[in-house]
């Protein structure tokens, strides 16, 4: 049976000020259900309930998306199998997105996309499943699903990375409602604030649908033409802001970094932020990093990208991470699933005689990649002195480190990333005869690893006893932690740091 829309679907975008024939050049039509349960499939027929949008990519059908209502309630889903991708994908390739000369137009439904090529922007597509859902109470944002952000509501940018990757800009015409606010803050720290703006409505609108019916093409059009940078630098006033979700630091997972202070404590970690850690080697910099990790895995569903040099991640960093989760190195179904789910690891190909050079550069290439494919909320670089460095030969190492760490800020603030750098102190730490408490200052390149940072972090292990103390020696933000030490037990069997059964803590 041959593929149309049948009066009644086209009678239904019309109600809506889309041109019915626009919509048939795309191809959607309407369909019914038929088939067996578990193998149910839509098939044309203009007798149908189902309106179906094929996903053309390179000239091909590669998925199909499906909407009806029954009760006055709307269903859709995907056809089984199908390739998540932008619907309109192929625009995508327009020379002109390269060139800059037009941004790729994003909205978060269909009706939405179709309106905005009605009122003469082409080159626009759709997410396909819309926003991630708000939650129904009113409580802030949780995290997406890690079970399915990688194969679900996200996959379709890592399917098109290199696509999107030569994209100059992108407006982002998304629903002015709190789940279409969650998707542009998901956009945005995938795609980089530098190269996004964002839209705005008139009064009484919350998509470009609803901009269409108020105010016609024309009101449409100069909501696309009046998008705005994101602010990412300079000076603007309150009214160029979009609507962002505020800053909400999260406990990095020990009850006594959270409570000493009503409603902030000693420390909390913030997407965004720049966290340097430090301590003599062998004092467990790495081991409580990775406890951070999991506890913020734990309890937030946030992913990490690891950079270990000095530790191969088979076996020496699985077998941390699995003493550091479930007690002990043996394999375990669950222990290595929540790795699996929750850590990316940075390495050459085991696979390519050429390794690639393990540049800063390198590095914050692959964590773009991360943050595009995974999610990723956390880059850890263990250790910083084993990175190959690409210092300039007019620039000093000072100067060097304080460009690198630019670099890291710069990643970490576009894709609201926390950057985590372990670096060794290459200072004399002896005094008297003995080994003294390192500081920031202790690192190379001196005073940036202070001044620089949001979190100072510098880990003390006593010889014996299994005592450890948690220097916090600089914190930039009032309402992410106090500057104090903290002492606590670590368990070498398990590689665990715990809180003393007193907790024990001083202010500095």
């Amino acid at each position: 049976m041959t593929a149309t829309l049948a009066p009644r679907h086209a009678e239904w975008f019309e109600q809506r000020g889309i041109s019915a024939e626009l919509v048939t050049k795309f191809e959607i039509y309407t369909g019914a259900v038929v088939g067996k349960p578990g193998e149910r499939t839509v098939v044309p027929n203009p007798r149908g309930n189902v309106i179906a949008f094929p996903f053309v990519e390179h000239g091909a059908v590669v998925n199909e998306k499906y909407r009806t209502e029954r009760d006055g309630e709307k269903f859709f889903w995907h056809r089984k199998g199908g390739r998540r991708t932008f619907w309109n994908s192929d625009v995508l390739d327009d020379p002109l997105l390269e060139s800059g000369a037009q941004a790729l137009i994003i909205t978060e439904g269909f009706e939405d996309a179709i309106v905005s090529i009605q009122s003469g922007w082409p080159l626009t597509v759709s997410v396909p499943d819309g926003a991630p859902p708000p939650p129904k109470d009113g409580a802030p944002l949780p995290p997406l699903d890690p079970e399915t952000e990688r194969s679900g509501k996200f996959e379709f940018l890592w399917n098109n990375r290199d696509r999107l990757k030569r994209v100059k800009r992108f407006i982002l015409a998304v629903d002015d409602d709190p789940a279409g606010h969650r998707l542009a803050a998901e956009l945005v720290r995938r795609l980089g604030a530098a190269r996004c703006l964002f839209v705005t409505y008139p009064k009484g609108c919350k998509d470009l649908n609803k901009v269409l019916e108020m105010h016609g093409e024309d009101g449409v059009s100069d909501v696309i033409r009046n998008a705005r940078l994101y602010p990412v630098r300079g000076l603007y006033r309150l009214s160029e802001y979009p609507s962002l979700q505020t800053l909400q630091p999260i406990s990095i997972g020990w009850p006594i970094f959270d409570g000493i202070f009503p409603g902030n404590g000693w420390m909390k970690i913030f997407p965004g932020e720049f966290m340097v850690v430090t301590g003599i080697p062998s004092h467990g910099k790495s081991t409580w990093a990775l406890n951070v990790l999991v506890n913020i895995a734990r309890a937030f569903h946030w992913r990490s990208a690891v950079f270990s040099a000095e530790m191969p991640t088979v076996p020496y960093l699985r077998d941390k991470l699995r003493r550091i989760i479930s007690g002990n190195a043996s394999p375990d179904v669950e222990t290595d699933r929540f790795i699996e789910t929750f850590f990316t690891f940075m390495d050459n190909d085991p696979n390519d005689a050429e390794e690639d050079d393990l540049t800063l550069d390198w590095i914050i290439e692959k964590a773009r990649d991360a943050v595009l494919r995974d999610g990723i909320r956390v880059l850890l670089i263990d250790p910083w002195n084993e990175i190959e460095h690409a210092r300039r030969r007019d620039e000093s190492v000072s100067e060097y480190v304080g460009r690198a760490i630019r670099m890291l800020k710069r990643f970490g603030k576009q894709y609201e990333v926390a950057v985590i750098v372990l670096a060794h102190p290459t200072k004399d730490v002896w005094e008297h005869g003995k080994i003294r408490t390192p500081t920031l200052y202790d690192i190379e390149g001196s005073a940036h690893w202070f001044n620089k940072s949001d979190h100072g972090v510098v880990i003390e292990r006593a010889a014996e006893g299994g005592q450890a103390t948690i220097h916090i020696a600089k914190v930039r933000f009032d309402e992410t932690g106090y500057k104090g030490a903290i002492r606590m037990k670590f368990e070498g069997s398990t590689q665990r740091y715990q809180q003393l059964e007193e907790p024990q803590g001083e202010l500095l």
